[in-house]
């Protein structure tokens, strides 16, 4: 466990958000790219809590992550000291040596305490244990399923993908388009997945494939689109008639999408390949994959006409950093940047349901509910044009 207080070094100021803050309660305007503010919301800081815990479980393959979870966290902190005074005294626990017992950590009565339980759920605290960790008033943030919490007290954030699976599927099938081909890669592994969910959705698969690497796009989609049975039809009919045939390549009709999840790189090779095979007027959806921090270029030109959901961060809307900080454009900084956003907004008195256009999307206070909307864009001319966010 370590301490934050408030005379700790400035590690990285977050300095938000030129754009104009826009009413909770208003529609976003997709033409004015208004996709991240801070909320119109003026705290009092007497109602906001004085200490806050943030429990966590450490582990070899979640340190980086929770790294950059409890930078999103600190850079938010830092923005509130320096803009109204707030600076509650600030504690990261690490559960991982302490699962047994943490009711001996002493827990301000008035505390607000955040579960940041990354791959794993709430059950696995002991119940001795977890029940100091729930009498508090409470925020467990998981990319997991949520069990175990029946107190009126302690709210959920689930991030989890699927969500955002579910949010480009409802796109495309607003589109109309209601034929799809899915291709994912080792990266995300998800295609089972995406043909469940859109099933659900009425849609019909007509291929599910995973693309093992960049290079075999071209054999990949030639052999999903048919263009081989194209080639050996006209050979078939030209031994037939002893004539050799001129014919022109044609893939298959019963198509009208394509699903893809995958690295950004094997995106920015599968589109182009799309449109060598003849299929370049296929809509095509994209929701890249978690696993890697890809960043969106300027000029996505191999991307052209994609349609992408993911987290306004890194869709790279209108937002502006102090220039002399390096902020990581990460998935888990900017979930921990909405965290401590969410802890003020939930212990204020002045708003019970509000809408909050974060970094990680629209997230919206429904009691009991905390949702998480995805922001959507399509390619144009290689930029984005935001599309606004998916239902």
């Amino acid at each position: 466990m370590f301490k934050l207080k408030q005379d700790i070094v400035l590690l990285f100021l977050f300095v938000c958000l030129l754009s104009c803050s826009s009413n909770p309660k208003s529609f976003i305007d997709p033409k004015k790219n208004v996709f991240i503010s801070k909320p119109e919301v003026t705290f009092n800081i007497k109602t906001l809590p004085k200490q806050i815990n943030v429990f966590y479980f450490n582990s070899s393959t979640d340190n980086q992550n929770i790294s950059l979870f409890m930078q999103g966290i600190t850079d938010n902190y830092y923005y509130y000291k320096k803009s109204i005074g707030y600076v509650p005294e600030l504690n990261f626990i690490d559960l991982s040596n302490n699962i047994d017992c943490i009711k001996n950590i002493n827990l301000s009565r008035d505390a607000f305490s955040v579960g940041f339980f990354l791959n794993r759920d709430s059950s696995q605290l002991d119940s001795n244990c977890y029940q100091g960790f729930q009498d508090t008033k409470g925020l467990v943030v998981s990319n997991t399923k949520i069990i175990g919490l029946n107190n009126e007290r302690f709210r959920t954030f689930n991030f989890n993908r699927k969500l955002d699976i579910k949010n480009l599927l409802s796109i495309a099938k607003s589109d109309g388009n209601l034929r799809a081909v899915i291709i994912d890669d080792p990266s995300t592994k998800d295609k089972e997945l995406f043909e469940e969910i859109w099933r659900n959705m009425d849609g019909e698969v007509i291929s599910s494939v995973r693309s093992e690497n960049e290079l075999g796009s071209q054999k990949l989609l030639s052999e999903i689109l048919l263009l081989g049975q194209s080639k050996t039809r006209s050979r078939k009919l030209s031994r037939i008639i002893g004539l050799e045939i001129n014919n022109k390549l044609r893939r298959r009709e019963d198509i009208d999408s394509i699903f893809l999840s995958t690295s950004l790189a094997n995106a920015r090779s599968l589109k182009p390949a799309l449109e060598y095979n003849f299929a370049d007027n296929l809509s095509v959806y994209l929701i890249p994959s978690w696993e890697e921090e890809g960043y969106l270029r300027n000029k996505e030109l191999d991307l052209e006409n994609v349609i992408i959901t993911e987290m306004p961060f890194l869709l790279n809307t209108n937002i502006t950093f102090q220039k002399t900080v390096q902020v990581d454009r990460s998935r888990n900084y900017a979930i921990g940047y909405d965290t401590f956003e969410l802890v003020l907004l939930l212990n204020s008195t002045s708003k019970s349901n509000f809408n909050y256009f974060g970094l990680t999307g629209l997230i919206t206070n429904e009691y009991p509910l905390i949702q998480k909307k995805s922001l959507s864009a399509k390619v144009i001319k290689g930029e984005l044009k935001y599309l606004n966010y998916a239902d």
